[in-house]
C-alpha cells in the first residue's frame, strides 16, 4: 500500500509550478509545419534550408571526399613521371571498371529501409500523457472531496511512468533527470514513491511499476465508486494498456536495436565506394585534354554517386537512434516539458467549470428562464 504521509500534495503542486516557470524560461516550444507544396518556389526553399538539412550531416564528408579526388589529381599531374602516369591510368581504370560491377546499394538498401522503417513504428506507437489523463478527470464524479488528491496523484504517475520510459532509450533525457532525485525535484515523484522504485527484487522495469500503481488506483476508484458510471472503469483500463503498449515500444526499441555488426558492414561499404570512386577515372578513354581536365578537376559525376550513398548512410544512421543530440533528433527534452505543463492544466480540470472562464455564457438565460418555469411549476402544484 503507497502511504504520502512524508509529503505534501500542495508543495508538490507548487515544486512543479517553480518548474514550470524554469523550464518556460529556459526553452520555448517552436511550431513547427510543413511546407505548403502548392506555393511555387517552396520546393527550392526546402532544397537550400541549412538548418537540420542532409546537408549538414554530410559537409565535412563531401569534403573529405573532394580533398583525397583533387590529391590524386594533383599527385597524377605534377607528381608522376610519364610511366608511372600509365601505371596510373590503369589503375583507375581497374577501379572503374569493377565500380560498375557490384552492387552497392542492396546492403545499404536494407539498412536504410530498416532503420527508417523502425523509426516510424516508433513515432506511430510513441505514448502520450494527455489522452489517459483526460480519460481519467472526466470518467470522475464531480464534487469529490478527494477528487483533486487523486487526479493529481494519477496525472503524476502518468508523467512519471512517460520519464522513466524514455531515460532508457534517450541520453538527453537522462541528462536532465540523471536520478529519481532530479525528478523528486522537479515535482513529479514524492519521496515515499521514490523509496519504492529504489527497492531492489522487482523483476519489471520502473516505468511498468508505476503503471501497476495506476492499475491499483483505478481499482481502488472502482471499489469506492468514484466513477460516473461502471463503463467508465473499462475505458480508463483500456487507456491505461494503450500507454503500457507504447512505454513497452520504446523499452523494446532500446533492447532490440539493429546489431552493430550491420551497421559497421554499411559504412565500410559506403566508405570503400567512395575510394574507389575517387580513384575511378578511366582515362585511358580519354586523348582529348580538355576532356581530362575536365575529368580532372570537375568531379561531377563521381561525387554524385559518392552523395546519394553518404546521403542515405547519414539519414540511416540518424534513424537508427532518433532520440539523440543531433539537429535531425526528436527533441525529446522539449516534449518532456511539454507533458509536464500540461500536467499544471490537466489536474485543474477537474474542479473548472466553464463559469469559471466565460461569465457571460449565451446559455445562462436559458438555464434561468428553465429555473424560473420549474419554480412557477411548483407554486401552481403546491397551490
Amino acid at each position: 500500500m503507497v502511504r504520502f504521509e512524508d509529503a505534501n500534495p500542495a508543495d508538490s503542486a507548487q515544486n512543479r509550478a517553480s518548474y514550470y516557470t524554469m523550464s518556460s524560461k529556459k526553452t520555448s516550444i517552436a511550431m513547427l509545419t510543413a511546407a505548403d507544396a502548392s506555393r511555387f518556389g517552396e520546393s527550392i526553399n526546402i532544397v537550400f534550408q541549412w538548418k537540420r538539412s542532409l546537408y549538414k550531416m554530410i559537409w565535412r564528408h563531401s569534403l573529405i571526399f573532394l580533398i583525397v579526388y583533387f590529391s590524386l589529381t594533383a599527385l597524377y599531374n605534377f607528381g608522376l613521371g610519364k610511366k608511372n602516369r600509365e601505371h596510373f591510368e590503369a589503375l583507375t581504370a581497374y577501379f572503374a571498371r569493377y565500380t560498375r560491377s557490384f552492387n552497392w546499394m542492396i546492403m545499404l538498401g536494407f539498412f536504410t529501409n530498416t532503420a527508417l522503417h523502425r523509426l516510424f513504428n516508433t513515432q506511430m506507437t510513441t505514448p502520450g500523457t494527455g489522452r489517459i489523463t483526460t480519460v481519467f478527470i472526466m470518467s470522475l464524479k464531480q464534487n469529490l472531496p478527494e477528487g483533486p488528491v487523486i487526479v493529481d496523484q494519477y496525472a503524476r504517475w502518468v508523467v512519471l511512468a512517460w520519464i522513466l520510459t524514455f531515460r532508457i532509450v534517450c541520453k538527453p533525457l537522462r541528462e536532465k533527470f540523471p536520478n529519481l532525485t532530479s525528478i523528486q525535484n522537479s515535482g513529479i515523484l514524492l519521496e515515499e514513491e521514490k523509496r519504492m522504485l529504489q527497492r531492489g527484487g522487482y523483476p519489471t522495469p520502473r516505468p511498468l511499476i508505476v503503471i501497476e500503481w495506476m492499475l491499483l488506483l483505478l481499482k481502488e476508484c472502482a471499489k469506492e465508486d468514484r466513477y460516473i458510471n461502471k463503463s467508465s472503469h473499462n475505458k480508463n483500463v483500456e487507456a491505461v494498456m494503450t500507454f503500457k503498449k507504447g512505454c513497452s515500444n520504446i523499452v523494446k526499441f532500446s533492447s532490440q536495436n539493429i546489431p552493430y555488426a550491420v551497421i559497421q558492414a554499411v559504412i565500410v561499404v559506403v566508405y570503400c565506394f567512395g575510394m574507389v570512386t575517387a580513384m575511378a577515372r578511366n582515362l585511358p578513354r580519354f586523348e582529348n585534354e580538355i576532356v581530362r581536365h575536365v575529368i580532372a578537376y570537375f568531379p561531377v559525376m563521381p561525387y554524385l554517386q559518392f552523395f546519394v550513398f553518404i546521403a542515405w548512410l547519414s539519414v540511416g544512421r540518424a534513424a537508427v537512434n532518433p532520440f539523440g543530440n543531433d539537429d535531425t533528433d526528436i527533441d525529446v527534452r522539449k516534449l518532456c516539458d511539454t507533458h509536464i505543463q500540461d500536467l499544471a492544466w490537466l489536474t485543474e480540470l477537474y474542479s473548472k467549470t466553464l463559469d469559471d472562464v466565460f461569465y457571460n455564457l449565451p446559455q445562462k438565460q436559458f438555464k434561468t428562464q428553465n429555473e424560473g418555469e420549474r419554480q412557477s411549476t411548483f407554486t401552481e402544484t403546491a397551490c
